[in-house]
């Protein structure tokens, strides 16, 4: 079987979260199971698409994206997904204190197919806070690419605002991998639905649901599967279903970021 996910960090931090679950997924499916690195956000939903993996680690739109394209199906998303969010960071000398001080300033989004770098911060600058980010910032918004990059480009002054999603900025600040000298949150978005493991349309369901199950017996109890959730960020794993992430669908088509 193969595997992929979002890059949404460095390929370092991936390999080191990936690894122990490659190894967990073929100790419980008895199969070869192969981790396939893509390029970018659109990347993993193409090689998904395309039948070159049977299942994908995505972001709440690019599975969005992945279902509308090809009835791409939710199998199962970590705790944390049915209530994630994204913070806003700005540099200590941009003089922004919140969201609504971006306007005139320079922002940085993640990748433009992000849930939480990228749609969901968009969807309340221009509802919460009435702010285009096409036409009331700085020169056009720029896109790093990755969370963890997008720290860096406001700690380094580059931009004096961007988005990401908490759970990297958390771990940044644990791991001291941001200087809060320079950078420092200024708004923390509400709640949203987001990451989710996708199984191909054709992926056979019994395999589907094997799959899944793997991922649902997950127990932080048990010394063996602690490394794994914890690689991921997660303390347990629950069921996704469609209906969750109509609404981000409709999010997505509301700021014009889905049109077909």
């Amino acid at each position: 079987m193969r595997v992929t996910g979002i890059p949404d960090e460095n390929p370092t931090e991936l390999q080191r979260k990936y690894q122990p679950m490659v190894t967990y997924l073929e100790q419980r499916l008895g199969a070869k199971v192969e981790y396939v690195p893509v390029t970018d956000y659109g990347a993993a939903v193409q090689a998904l698409l395309a039948g070159k993996v049977d299942f994908a680690w995505l972001g709440g739109f690019t599975h969005v994206q992945a279902r509308v394209m090809a009835g791409a199906v939710p199998l199962c998303m970590r705790d944390i997904d049915r209530e994630f969010k994204s913070v806003f960071i700005a540099h200590r000398d941009s003089g922004i204190k919140t969201p609504a001080d971006i306007k005139g300033k320079t922002f940085a989004f993640g990748a433009k197919s992000s849930t939480s770098g990228s749609l969901m911060p968009r969807h309340f600058l221009v509802n919460q806070f009435h702010i285009d980010p096409e036409h009331d910032l700085s020169g056009p918004p720029v896109y790093s690419g990755a969370h963890d990059a997008t720290v860096k480009m406001v700690e380094s002054g580059k931009v004096q605002s961007g988005a990401l999603n908490i759970e990297v900025w958390e771990r940044m600040l644990r791991e001291k991998k941001v200087d809060t000298a320079a950078v420092s949150v200024i708004w923390t978005t509400p709640p949203y639905v987001d990451y989710v493991w996708t199984a191909r349309k054709d992926v056979d369901p019994a395999l589907r649901d094997k799959f899944k199950q793997a991922f649902l017996d997950l127990d932080a109890s048990k010394p063996a599967d602690v490394a794994v959730l914890e690689l991921q960020g997660a303390k347990k794993f629950v069921p996704a279903a469609p209906a969750d992430f109509d609404l981000l669908e409709k999010v997505a088509r509301g700021v014009g970021l889905l049109t077909n």
